[in-house]
């Protein structure tokens, strides 16, 4: 059987133009997709993605984790399968001989065969399995309906298309780094780069619970902070902190203290 590799080819640019064709000939069945990413949900592109056998490799303009989290998504992804971003590679030749060294191939020519789909500009999150524990902190925090939690309270991304463009707030508040934007351009980390996780930004944290109002487990408080200036603030939730015990009492020696010193001037 041959490995296949899928490729979105209006992604991969002048540079490698002609690679179904160089991958054709180096043995690989090909098939032609318009770019997944934004592909609908509900696309029967899907089922025939999710029903390639063998071993395949999946060439897209996005960074290899956010790739497969598409894929696992749509139950596209197993072993033996690639996720290779094509924004990567600059000639056809390279990326060719890295595949077959990758999958290996049979020989004589493969086919080429395009699977259609209706793909519009599309912007939301994809989780990375490995790394996200089900807190639920992204379904507290998100205004827009995107998550869910299903029957054993793990949290799905049930409604992608009711996400804002261009906003990745929820990857700031996640506290495993797990949420990625494979098109935010302005942090890679949150953009899914291979080595680098989004780390909780302490300004979203503060807004996340604000606005869900949930007991924060550095300080133990809930509800929704009440100011009071001059108090010191919790790091995690932003909300006052009480003086610890017996602070009064020692502020207040101290405050007499100075008294005596200034009385004796």
């Amino acid at each position: 059987m041959r490995p296949v590799a899928v490729l979105a080819p209006e992604t991969a640019g002048d540079h490698l133009a002609g690679l179904p064709r160089h991958l054709s000939e180096a043995g690989f069945d090909v098939c032609l997709s318009p770019d997944l990413y934004h592909v609908a949900e509900d696309d029967a592109i899907w089922h025939e993605i999710a029903g390639i056998d063998g071993e395949a490799a999946f060439l897209l303009p996005l960074h290899p984790r956010p790739i497969e989290a598409l894929l696992r998504r749509h139950g596209a992804w197993r072993e033996g399968r690639l996720a290779v971003d094509l924004r990567a590679w600059e000639a056809p030749g390279a990326l060719v001989a890295e595949l077959r060294a990758r999958l290996g191939t049979t020989a004589g020519h493969g086919s080429i065969q395009r699977l259609y789909g209706v793909a519009g500009a599309r912007w939301y999150p994809l989780v990375d399995e490995g790394r996200c524990t089900h807190c639920g902190s992204c379904f507290q925090f998100c205004l827009f309906g995107v998550y869910q939690l299903d029957d054993a309270r793990r949290v799905r991304i049930a409604h992608p298309d009711r996400c804002k463009p261009g906003c990745p707030a929820c990857s700031r508040i996640c506290p495993q780094g797990a949420l990625m934007f494979p098109l935010y351009e302005k942090d890679p980390a949150i953009a899914g780069a291979p080595g680098l996780f989004p780390k909780p930004d302490a300004a979203a944290r503060k807004m996340y619970y604000a606005r869900t109002g949930l007991t924060c487990p550095r300080c133990g408080q809930s509800g929704k902070p009440a100011p009071r200036p001059g108090a010191p603030a919790c790091e995690e939730c932003g909300r006052a902190v009480a003086p610890a015990k017996g602070q009064d009492e020692f502020d207040a020696l101290l405050d007499g203290l100075e008294e005596l010193q200034e009385g004796r001037r």
